[in-house]
């Protein structure tokens, strides 16, 4: 299999976090209009400068995986969860599971959420079904473990100045955020909903991410995106769906896919949300109403800091190698390299051109690199 791919175009960025213009406004980043039927505009990722690497990842007894849910970059090896998880070093080869499944102490129900802290060498797993959070070290083995907040509904987290950070996904108004002090047990409130709606349809999601040494957080009901710092949260720049958000009426549902309020347009589910140093990339989907539909309508955003324009329905392929695009609907993976983000192929996918794989291989990685 033929494993690297460079083209040579550099681009030069504008960042769009951070400061005002020096009027005291924010830098404001817009969807733009969203369609009821998908157009997908595509884009060479050689017009982007891309630098695309693919890394198979080794397949045997221990460690068949169906699917990566979560991928952690750490500087030379890969943590990835699927129903367990897993460490591979960056050539792809198994080293170890990381903890395994069960209902002791030292063990998690479903790995809702991982995270690795390169400066204490450690691996965190939220076990959400479990209510606690599990370290491990870099061999895999054992090292703590504390219960969850109570009458919360948390299921991310992050580290930021040396706390960590837990985030809900309950549809409301604002977030849940909450810092937890390792050393003492204590926890901050940093934001909580103020109200949430009734019976409710999925929409609300908190993505929060590391870029310039920085943590930040938006939220799907708030435009802004918020720097988290000093216990604080500091508006950074301005995220707006516009017509493509939902109202609260538009989510709360009056009986089978009626909703309080009919949707009169396009609306966005967004599923991830990754700022790197050159681009911001949003995967969501298209609701056109309730009635349930054969598939999501996936679709994939490209924001380019350098140009301020935003691509609201991108296709990104390669010239040379269209199987290692970056389509609607591929799960995207935040990089500890600003300039890159990952994404996961299936084997059977890529077994008509990659040597060696077969279909009931593990899926593979793919690194893009934006210079």
């Amino acid at each position: 299999m033929k494993i690297i791919y460079c083209f040579v175009l550099a681009l030069c960025c504008l960042a769009c976090t951070g400061q005002n213009d020096g009027k005291g406004r924010l830098p404001v980043v817009e969807l733009g209009d969203i369609r009821a039927h998908a157009v997908q505009e595509k884009l060479a990722l050689e017009e982007m400068g891309a630098h695309v690497q693919a890394i198979c990842l080794e397949t045997n007894d221990s460690c068949l995986l169906n699917n990566i849910t979560q991928l952690e970059d750490v500087d030379y090896f890969w943590i990835v969860a699927d129903r367990q998880v897993y460490q591979f070093d960056k050539d792809g080869s198994f080293l170890r599971r990381i903890g395994q499944k069960g209902q002791g102490p030292e063990e998690y129900i479903a790995p809702e959420h991982i995270l690795v802290d390169g400066q204490r060498r450690l691996v965190y797993v939220l076990d959400y079904l479990g209510r606690k959070v599990m370290t491990f070290d870099y061999d895999g083995r054992f090292t703590d473990s504390w219960a969850l907040p109570e009458d919360y509904s948390l299921n991310r987290m992050a580290l930021c100045e040396g706390k960590l950070c837990y985030t809900s996904f309950a549809n409301s108004v604002a977030p849940d955020l909450l810092a937890y002090h390792r050393a003492t047990g204590g926890l901050d409130t940093l934001s909580f909903r103020d109200r949430t709606m009734g019976q409710e349809a999925y929409a609300g999601q908190t993505f929060v991410y590391r870029l310039r040494q920085k943590t930040y957080l938006y939220h799907y009901f708030n435009d802004t995106v918020y720097n988290v710092s000093r216990g604080k949260l500091i508006p950074a720049y301005l995220f707006r769906l516009g017509d493509s958000q939902f109202s609260y009426r538009q989510l709360t549902l009056i009986g089978d896919y009626t909703s309080e309020e009919a949707i009169d347009r396009p609306k966005v589910q967004l599923t991830n949300f990754v700022d790197t140093e050159k681009y911001l990339f949003i995967a969501y989907t298209v609701v056109n109403s309730w009635q349930p539909a054969p598939k999501p309508d996936s679709r994939f955003a490209v924001y380019s800091k350098e140009s301020g324009e935003m691509h609201p329905d991108m296709l990104l392929a390669s010239k040379d190698e269209p199987l290692f695009g970056l389509e609607a609907g591929n799960p995207v993976f935040a990089s500890s390299d600003e300039r890159s983000l990952y994404t996961v192929k299936q084997a059977d996918k890529l077994t008509p051109v990659s040597d060696g794989l077969e279909e009931d291989s593990n899926p593979v990685i793919v690194k893009y690199t934006f210079d």
